[in-house]
């Protein structure tokens, strides 16, 4: 594609709208998220550092699964002559092509499923009792850098007047001690929490796909049908004699954001109004269940799609499919145990009258 994506330029830097609009989404995700910690009795720190520790590996799982599973618009030209083919094994072989290789994530192509488990991962980390000793770790290694940096104040500030009754030792520097447990903290309510606060961040999130132009499906009559610029299109959609530039195109976008901003106000009003009757983690399949049930009906409107190799199946409708029979499984069997624990109660408590 040659379309290029919005941006603003101060100097020699370029900041992308599309990158802006990630962030106050992700701040608005994470603010939700604090303040149903805080109204649940949980410390709200913890969802901006599980935050800082998802960035990172969110990002990298995004960009990997995108290479691992390219749209089908990259992988067209492959096994015909003199054509471009940018599946897995190019990128890979292009690795460090700073223009569209795996390592070039600024030039678009970034995956919401990768990025929701890289993002798992790190919170998971996190939350994990590998926590203390990754903090560790890296306060080892810049342990040397503070003493070094303290030495370097010491010898800046050397003077007979600022040495009387001052600790002369530029190695002082003493590790914090870190109040996270050492056992980690419980999954479940944290997923739970995140699970409402979720789709506000993706229902913000996807307004970058129609500043990127991306997103959209077939092309559609409806009057709230958007228009894509050629080169934001895939083919067969590129040619203009057979569709017109004035061609209405499906906005797979908005339907999601609609979707997500419904999906937010629903698991809002259960997580307040039914929590106790839920069993730890029943708010996060839940997220995971409507999600997965409304992209897999998505993916039949869009054109920018991608494959599992050259199987011809959706790897988006397949992983949704997947997700939804197992969260849906998972709600229905706990379901029927929390059924059968109730009932045995009652009995027992009327064996005992």
């Amino acid at each position: 594609m040659e379309f290029e994506q919005a941006h603003v330029v101060i100097g020699n830097l370029q900041i992308r709208y599309y990158g802006i609009i990630i962030v106050i989404a992700l701040l608005a995700g994470a603010y939700i998220a604090s303040l149903l910690a805080s109204r649940s009795g949980r410390d709200s720190d913890h969802i901006w550092g599980g935050l800082t520790w998802a960035i990172i590996p969110g990002i990298i799982g995004a960009r990997l699964w995108f290479v691992l599973f390219p749209p089908v618009s990259l992988i067209a030209g492959c096994g015909i002559e003199g054509e471009v083919c940018q599946d897995t094994a190019w990128f890979l072989e292009n690795f460090f092509d700073t223009q569209n290789g795996a390592i070039a994530i600024w030039s678009g192509g970034l995956s919401i499923f990768g990025g929701m488990l890289g993002g798992a991962f790190g919170a998971w980390l996190y939350l994990s009792r590998w926590h203390n000793r990754i903090v560790g770790f890296f306060t080892t290694i810049l342990t040397p850098l503070l003493w070094l940096y303290q030495l370097l104040e010491w010898i800046v500030t050397l003077g007979v007047s600022r040495l009387r009754g001052k600790d002369l030792s530029p190695f002082r520097y003493q590790r914090p001690k870190s109040d996270f447990p050492d056992d980690g903290m419980p999954l479940g309510p944290w997923m739970d929490i995140a699970a409402v606060a979720i789709p506000l961040g993706q229902a913000i999130g996807r307004f970058a796909n129609y500043v990127n132009q991306e997103l959209y499906g077939a092309p559609t009559n409806l009057p709230w049908g958007i228009q894509i610029p050629r080169d934001a299109r895939v083919a067969p959609y590129e040619s203009l004699i057979d569709f017109p530039l004035d061609t209405l195109f499906h906005p797979i976008w908005a339907y999601e954001a609609l979707w997500s901003l419904v999906a937010f106000y629903v698991l809002w009003r259960i997580y307040h109004q039914y929590r106790d009757r839920l069993v730890s983690g029943d708010m996060f399949l839940l997220y995971v269940a409507q999600y997965s049930f409304v992209r897999f009906l998505l993916e039949f409107l869009r054109v920018e799609v991608a494959e599992i190799g050259f199987s011809g199946i959706n790897s988006s409708q397949a992983v949704t499919l997947i997700a939804f029979l197992v969260s849906t499984g998972i709600l229905f069997r706990r379901r029927q145990n929390r059924n059968i624990v109730l009932a045995e109660a009652a009995q027992g408590q009327e064996a005992d009258a």
